[in-house]
């Protein structure tokens, strides 16, 4: 898989030794202090999301993954952000988490994004949905980024959409076992056409990625109409940026100033060009309270 960071980031902050106070939505946060809990109940939880909810662009993994390390932050056991090994170990950890102990049905290209951030070439032989097996091999690329992102303003939750898609992967249903070869197929010669920036072919990978993907039913009508829109305004390629059904469309453009002034006069008000982002941080800071 080839996959880039964006400019947004979504936050989690503790506070310890003051009155607690815990998020409404308690699914990621119980899922967290399941796995690792927390010694003083005295906390308040802040979180603060950049990512448009339910869009397509790993919110949920974002936040998780913040929560995760600022728990484990606060335990003395902070996660080893500064080695490979480190980070791969991390990601693999969030992925653990949401799926078995958030029960979101996911992949693990979202947890290695999230944790490494940049431009990553992502490679997951030996692993499967049910069995997490080796580390995942990235390969950090350098190289433009000619896109721009859209949110279709249609929200879903990803496990909704990854589901059915993995179920029927694991009932071994031959339409589904060999788009997802073929998709896998596109990721090295797209990242190699990325880098020495020849947009005709990355343009071909990018239209053969949402053939398959509207072929097996994971795209939806939110995401073929805005992607109908910017091939008429010019772009080179288009496809969903996630797990489909609404979300996101990642649009091919050399001019992403013009090609976003154009779709807002079709409506869309809701836009991010992706860059070269770090991925996980942590900082502690202590003054009378702890903060995290």
């Amino acid at each position: 898989m080839l996959s880039c960071s964006v400019p947004v980031r979504n936050h989690c902050k503790l506070t310890f030794g003051v009155e607690e106070e815990l998020p409404s939505d308690l699914r990621l946060w119980d899922a967290a202090t399941k796995r690792f809990p927390l010694h003083s109940s005295l906390v308040r939880v802040e979180w603060n999301c950049d990512v448009p909810r339910s869009s397509g662009l790993s919110g949920s993994t974002a936040l998780l993954a913040a929560t995760l390390a600022t728990v484990l932050a606060a335990r003395n056991d902070a996660p080893d952000l500064q080695t490979v090994s480190g980070l791969k170990t991390f990601a693999e950890l969030v992925r653990d988490v949401e799926r078995y102990d958030a029960e979101v049905m996911c992949g693990f290209q979202d947890a290695y994004m999230i944790v490494h951030g940049g431009i990553q070439l992502m490679t997951f032989t030996g692993k499967h949905p049910s069995r997490p097996g080796p580390h995942a091999h990235l390969t950090p690329l350098r190289a433009p980024l000619p896109f721009l992102l859209v949110t279709t303003g249609v929200e879903r939750l990803s496990g909704s959409v990854h589901g059915p898609m993995s179920e029927r992967w694991l009932a071994g249903e031959r339409l589904v076992v060999d788009s997802m070869e073929e998709i896998a197929s596109l990721a090295k010669p797209g990242s190699k056409a990325l880098a020495k920036g020849d947009l005709k072919l990355l343009a071909e990978a990018m239209n053969t990625n949402q053939r398959l993907i509207k072929e097996l039913g994971g795209s939806g009508d939110a995401v073929d109409l805005l992607i109908e829109r910017a091939l008429r305004h010019g772009a080179r390629a288009a496809k969903l940026a996630g797990a489909g059904m609404g979300g996101t469309v990642v649009i091919l453009t050399e001019d992403a100033t013009e090609m976003e002034r154009k779709l807002r006069s079709d409506g869309y008000n809701r836009f991010i060009v992706p860059e070269e982002c770090p991925g996980v941080r942590v900082r502690v800071t202590r003054h009378d309270r702890e903060e995290i």
